[in-house]
C-alpha cells in the first residue's frame, strides 16, 4: 500500500533574488490579496526579506508567512477588483501592527489574533513579523456562525483565554500540516473552523461543536505549563486554575482521562526524577535531592511512588544506568568465521 498523499505544499521566498528585485517579487506575490508599500527609507539594494510556506488544506489555506516592515491596502478598487469573498485570520506571532492601525486602536502585539473580511477596506502598517494565516470562504464560516454579525477587525488578545487558545491551535496546525494527509483534511478543516468561530463568536452551541479542539487545545497548554515548573512547590491544581482561568471541575475533566491532574503532575515529576537519576551529569546529587527539588515531601514517598511506577527502587535505576554506561564503554569485538549475531538471526532454524 503506498504512502498516504499529503496535503499541496507552496513556497515562496525573496532571498535567492537580488536585492533590488526582492520587494518588486513580493509585491507581485501578495497582490492576490494586498497592495503593499515599503516602509519609509527603504531602500531597493538593501533588500526585501518575505517568504510564504502554503497549505491547501481543503476548503481551508493556512499559511506561514514572514516579511520584512510594510504598509498593507485592500481599499474599495482592490475588493471590487478581484472580487474576493473570504475572511482572513491572522497569528502575529512576532512583531505586530504600528502606525495607522494603531492609531485607530487596532494594535496587534505579538500573540494577538485578528480576522478580516476580505470584502472590506483595510489598510495597516506591520513592523517586521512572522504570522500565521488562515483564509476561510465566506460561505465555509457563516455556515458554522450561530448568527450573522461583522467580523471584521475583530481581535483576540494573546492574553485572553479565548485569543490563548486560537493562537495555541494555529501554531499547533501549521506544526503539523506537513504530516497531514490528503484523507484527514477535511476533517482537519471543519475542525478549524470550529475553532475559529468558538472563539470569535461564543456560544452554547459553537462551544459545543468546538468542545474536543478546546479541550485538547487547553489541555497541550496546561501540560507545557507543567512540564516547565514541576521544580514548583506549588504546583498543584488550584494554581493551575488560577493560571488558566478555568474552573477546578473543568480542570478535573480536561484530566480526567490521564488519571488527575495530581496524578499527572506526580507521574510527570517521577519521569523527570528518572532521566535525572539515569543522567551521568547528575551522579553527584544524592536521592532525597532530586525528589525534594521535585516537590516531594519525604524520600520514603518518593521511593514508593518510584517502584510503583517503574518496578525500581530510585537507587536500583541509577546503578542499572551506570552499569550500562560501563558495558557500553567496553571494546565491542569483530565478529568470527562463522558471522555475528544478524547472521545468527537468518540462519535460525
Amino acid at each position: 500500500m503506498g504512502e498516504a498523499a499529503k496535503l499541496p505544499f507552496s513556497l515562496f521566498k525573496t532571498s535567492h533574488l537580488q536585492p533590488r528585485d526582492q520587494f518588486d517579487a513580493w509585491h507581485e506575490s501578495i497582490s492576490v490579496i494586498f497592495d503593499v508599500s515599503p516602509h519609509d527609507g527603504y531602500k531597493p539594494e538593501q533588500g526585501f526579506d518575505a517568504t510564504v510556506r502554503g497549505y491547501h488544506l481543503g476548503s481551508l489555506l493556512i499559511s506561514q508567512v514572514d516579511f520584512a516592515s510594510q504598509r498593507f491596502v485592500r481599499d474599495r478598487r482592490k475588493t471590487v477588483a478581484d472580487g474576493l469573498d473570504h475572511y482572513l485570520v491572522q497569528l502575529y506571532d512576532k512583531g505586530g501592527l504600528v502606525g495607522e492601525a494603531a492609531d485607530r486602536g487596532r494594535e496587534l502585539r505579538a500573540g494577538d489574533v485578528q480576522i478580516l473580511d476580505l470584502t472590506q477596506s483595510n489598510v495597516t502598517q506591520a513592523a517586521a513579523s512572522g504570522t500565521v494565516a488562515i483564509v476561510v470562504p465566506r460561505d465555509t464560516l457563516d455556515q458554522a456562525l450561530p448568527a450573522p454579525g461583522d467580523l471584521h477587525g475583530l481581535v483576540l488578545r494573546g492574553g485572553s483565554v479565548m485569543g490563548g487558545l486560537l493562537r495555541d491551535y494555529m501554531r499547533s496546525l501549521l506544526a503539523r500540516a506537513d504530516d497531514i494527509t490528503m484523507a484527514d483534511a477535511g476533517h482537519v478543516a471543519q475542525a478549524t473552523t470550529d475553532m475559529i468561530v468558538a472563539c470569535f463568536q461564543s456560544t452554547t452551541d459553537t462551544m459545543e461543536r468546538a468542545r474536543d479542539t478546546l479541550d485538547k487545545t487547553m489541555r497541550r497548554r496546561i501540560q507545557q505549563h507543567i512540564a516547565a515548573n514541576l521544580e514548583a512547590p506549588g504546583l498543584q491544581a488550584e494554581a493551575l486554575c488560577a493560571q488558566f482561568r478555568i474552573s477546578r471541575s473543568q480542570l478535573y475533566r480536561l484530566f480526567e482521562s490521564l488519571g488527575g491532574v495530581a496524578h499527572y503532575i506526580q507521574e510527570q515529576r517521577l519521569s523527570r526524577a528518572c532521566a535525572e537519576l539515569c543522567n551521568p551529569t547528575q551522579d553527584h546529587r544524592r536521592v532525597y535531592e532530586i525528589a525534594f527539588a521535585l516537590g516531594f515531601q519525604s524520600e520514603a514517598h518518593f521511593s514508593r511512588a518510584f517502584r510503583a511506577t517503574f518496578g525500581l527502587s530510585p537507587s536500583d535505576m541509577r546503578g542499572r544506568a551506570q552499569a550500562a554506561r560501563i558495558e557500553a564503554s567496553r571494546p565491542v569485538s569483530t565478529a568470527g568465521a562463522n558471522g555475528g549475531y544478524e547472521d545468527w538471526v537468518r540462519d535460525l532454524k
